[in-house]
Parts: C-alpha cells; sequence; structure tokens
C-alpha cells in the first residue's frame, strides 16, 4: 500500500514539473543547441550556413583582440561583483539600523535600480563628457584637475568609467536582498552574543553572515550571470572603445555579428564562456548546499 502511495506520488511529481520541462526545453533548449550548431559554421546573416567544423574557435583562440577582450570581461565581472557586494552589505547594515529619515533613505536607494538602463547610461554618458560633462565640472572647480579628463576615450579608464556605472547601478540589489535577510535574524541571538562579551565584529561573523550566507551566495550568483553577460551599460556608454580597451564578450559578439556579418564566429565567441559560466553556476550551487 504504502509502496503504491510512493508510485503515486512520483508520478504526480512528474506530470507536475512536466510542462515546465518541456517549455523551458523549447524556449532555452533547442536554440542554444541551434546556437551551437551555428557556431560551427560560417553562417552570416541572409546567408546559408556551412559546417567548417571548429574554424571559427581556432580563429577566436588565435585572435589577440579576443583574448583582450575575454580580460576585460573578467575585470569587468570581478571587480563589479566585488564592490557591488561588499558596499551593498554596508549600506544594509546602516539603513537596518533605526534613524530619523530610514524610509525616505530606502526609498533614494532604489533610484539607480529603478532607472530604465538605456536612461541611466546616457545620463552617465552626458556626465563623463569630457568637454561639457558635469564630473569634469565638478573636479576643475574644486581643484582636483588641471584638464578636463578623457573618462570614455583614455584607453586605461574607459573600463573603469563603465565599471563605476554598473556598480551604481547593482548596489540596490544587494542592497535590499541582503537588508531582507537581515530582518530574518533573531534579535536574541546579538543580546546572548552581547551576554557573552562578543563584539560587534565577533557578532558580524559570528552571527551576520552565517545567518545570510544563502542569501549572499544567490545574490552574488545572480548579479554575476547578469554583469557577465551585461550589454547596454557598456554598448551604450563606449561601444566597446577606444580599440576594444572597454569591451567585453557581450558587446564584441554583437559586433562580431552584426558589424563584421560573421554570425557563426560571433556564435563562437559567445560558446567559447559556457564553460566558465558551469563551472561558476556549479561552484556557486555547491557553496548553497553545503550552506542547506
Amino acid at each position: 500500500m504504502l509502496q503504491s502511495n510512493r508510485k503515486s506520488e512520483l508520478a504526480l511529481g512528474y506530470t507536475s514539473v512536466m510542462p515546465i520541462v518541456i517549455i523551458i526545453f523549447v524556449v532555452i533548449g533547442i536554440p542554444f543547441v541551434n546556437a551551437l550548431y551555428l557556431s560551427l559554421t560560417d553562417k552570416t546573416v541572409g546567408a546559408d550556413a556551412h559546417f567548417i567544423g571548429f574554424d571559427n574557435y581556432r580563429e577566436i583562440f588565435s585572435d589577440p583582440i579576443y583574448w583582450k577582450v575575454l580580460k576585460n570581461t573578467f575585470v569587468y565581472f570581478v571587480t563589479d561583483v566585488f564592490f557591488k557586494l561588499i558596499i551593498g552589505m554596508v549600506f544594509a547594515l546602516t539603513v537596518n539600523q533605526q534613524f530619523f529619515g530610514r524610509s525616505v533613505v530606502r526609498v533614494l536607494f532604489l533610484v539607480p535600480w529603478a532607472i530604465s538602463g538605456m536612461v541611466a547610461a546616457l545620463t552617465w554618458k552626458w556626465m563623463y563628457n569630457d568637454t561639457f560633462g558635469i564630473i569634469n565640472k565638478v573636479l576643475l572647480d574644486i581643484g582636483l584637475i588641471d584638464v578636463p579628463v578623457a573618462w570614455l576615450s583614455g584607453a586605461n579608464i574607459a573600463l573603469v568609467s563603465v565599471i563605476i556605472v554598473n556598480i551604481w547601478r547593482g548596489i540596490p540589489f544587494f542592497l535590499f536582498s541582503i537588508l531582507g535577510g537581515l530582518q530574518t535574524i533573531d534579535r536574541q541571538l546579538y543580546e546572548a552574543a552581547k551576554i557573552d562579551g562578543a563584539g560587534t565584529i565577533r557578532q558580524f561573523f559570528s552571527i551576520t553572515i552565517p545567518s545570510i550566507s544563502s542569501v549572499i551566495i544567490i545574490t552574488t550568483m545572480l548579479s554575476s550571470i547578469w554583469t557577465f553577460n551585461d550589454f547596454e551599460n557598456i554598448f551604450l556608454i563606449t561601444g566597446g572603445g577606444p580599440l576594444y580597451n572597454s569591451a567585453v564578450i557581450s558587446v564584441y559578439t554583437y559586433e562580431v555579428a552584426f558589424l563584421q556579418n560573421n554570425m557563426g564566429k560571433s556564435l563562437s565567441v559567445a560558446g567559447s564562456i559556457i564553460p566558465i559560466l558551469l563551472v561558476l553556476m556549479f561552484l556557486m550551487t555547491r557553496k548553497l548546499n553545503k550552506e542547506d
């Protein structure tokens, strides 16, 4: 009887999830497999595809521009996620305290996340302008610089400029995710820690971090995927220039596909980072499973 009920429950479970599995396969699986196949062809826009094996991958792996873009992608990804996590954590701990005007401050922190990505990017592009941008204007007025800084055309600073914008936009996501986790922690844990003589720093590492570790991991994983695939921010502000110094994989993929009219090669560029993303997600989900 128990065995029969067990089988019925399993059948009901499989039946319930099957529509979702089919939808995911149709919406994601089929296009993904098709993209992998096209990366092995000489497909161009408006022309038929011809199978050429791994020629596209050999070409990009021998191209110094690809490695430059890949390095930019990792710098962009690691720097962005790290600072968004640290700054978001600090702000979350701050707005979790009681102080006058806390609700207003929380609303203001939502602004970067609520603004349209296109509006935010174009606004920052105007602010960075080396001729009439407000950033250079302020820095000149207070005497920090003597000549305007070429924020978007300088080879060594263009990538930094777009990193700052992405950090600014991503902080609210970390802030409110971590804030939600902080508000679930039982205050009695802190009171007990104080009685035992634990200071603020000890409480942070012994109570706060372990209690919200799952939130931190999930938030970091989502932000990592979004940052790794970020296109709009860089494309609208610098276009990947100058000389690919601020280009990342997503922007380079677009350029190869539509400006160089080489769809097959562009898909090989995108496909080359799939193993990296899989390893990243595996490590984070493994860490999450350990926490559970």
